[in-house]
């Protein structure tokens, strides 16, 4: 597996990188083989919190630098090679911070590639749409047929304890998901505005800001049980989160739209989801992942 992420703070400055390589051996553990971290990047050691399952790898990637301003651009590359399985997250959330000056934006690229037999799941923290921020996010992912993938975000319209939500100009992601051959098999889009939201004000927005999307690629699975399950479960008070799900094309997947009053519910959703997929494809049950 090889990560690389860079920004680009002023052009006077190189470009940090952050490096890993992760392999997969004999008796299928995971395990680091190469890393390399420069300012403001750093990668957390390895840790297998899987007493049952210690072939599975949990990072965490760092970033100290105060978070996303005007023309930053973040790239992350990330290459499971076969049988490797990883939960990558981070330990705090992204600030997207205020950009005053029309048409400048932050953005975010995301390069994956999920090898045979790999399992990938990519868990962040939230993204935080500050006042007059704008922030691209781009995603290319390649599969293998036999490669699983839970992929979740969270995005914060403001600093809703400040009561503060929908003054970002505009939030945009794209994820496209290939084949190994290239081919397309979907795309999922979202555009946000945040000042010139029309909705921002209705009760629903208003009372449920805080956005999740979750992708779940599961092959060889019995995608019924999946959504008998997410339309039957009581996740939480029905005025705290509303979600909804939909089968997504050319693959055996599913895609998860959820709304919430905070990002703290939002995360026990995904947990709650994450969990029973490993159930389902009987794995270890998600252990708690210290922040």
């Amino acid at each position: 597996m090889n990560i690389t992420a860079t920004q680009v703070p002023h052009p006077s400055i190189a470009l940090p990188q952050v490096e890993l390589d992760v392999r997969c051996d004999r008796h299928f553990q995971s395990f680091v083989s190469h890393q390399y971290a420069a300012y403001p990047f750093r990668l957390s050691r390895s840790f297998r919190l899987e007493a049952e399952h210690p072939g599975r790898l949990y990072l965490y990637l760092m970033n100290a630098s105060p978070g996303l301003f005007a023309h930053d651009a973040l790239e992350i590359r990330v290459c499971l090679q076969e049988q490797t399985q990883l939960y990558l997250t981070d330990q705090a959330a992204m600030k997207v911070h205020s950009m005053p000056l029309e048409g400048t934006f932050a953005q975010m690229a995301h390069h994956i590639h999920v090898g045979a037999g790999s399992h990938l799941e990519y868990v962040p923290e939230p993204i935080i749409l500050y006042p007059d921020a704008e922030f691209h996010q781009r995603s290319h992912v390649t599969l293998d047929p036999t490669a699983h993938l839970f992929w979740s975000e969270i995005i914060l319209p403001g600093r809703l304890a400040r009561q503060e939500w929908y003054d970002f100009r505009l939030y945009r992601n794209r994820l496209q998901v290939y084949d190994l051959s290239d081919r397309l098999l979907f795309t999922d889009a979202m555009v946000l505005t945040g000042q010139e939201n029309p909705f921002k004000h209705q009760p629903l927005f208003a009372a449920l800001p805080a956005i999740a999307n979750i992708i779940a690629i599961l092959p060889d699975t019995d995608l019924a049980q999946l959504t008998t399950w997410l339309s039957s479960t009581d996740f939480a008070p029905q005025q705290s989160l509303q979600a909804g799900h939909s089968p997504l094309p050319n693959c055996n997947g599913v895609l998860i739209r959820a709304i919430a009053d905070r990002a703290s519910t939002l995360r026990a959703y995904i947990r709650m989801v994450l969990n029973y997929i490993r159930q389902l494809t009987h794995q270890s049950p998600l252990p708690e992942v210290p922040k």
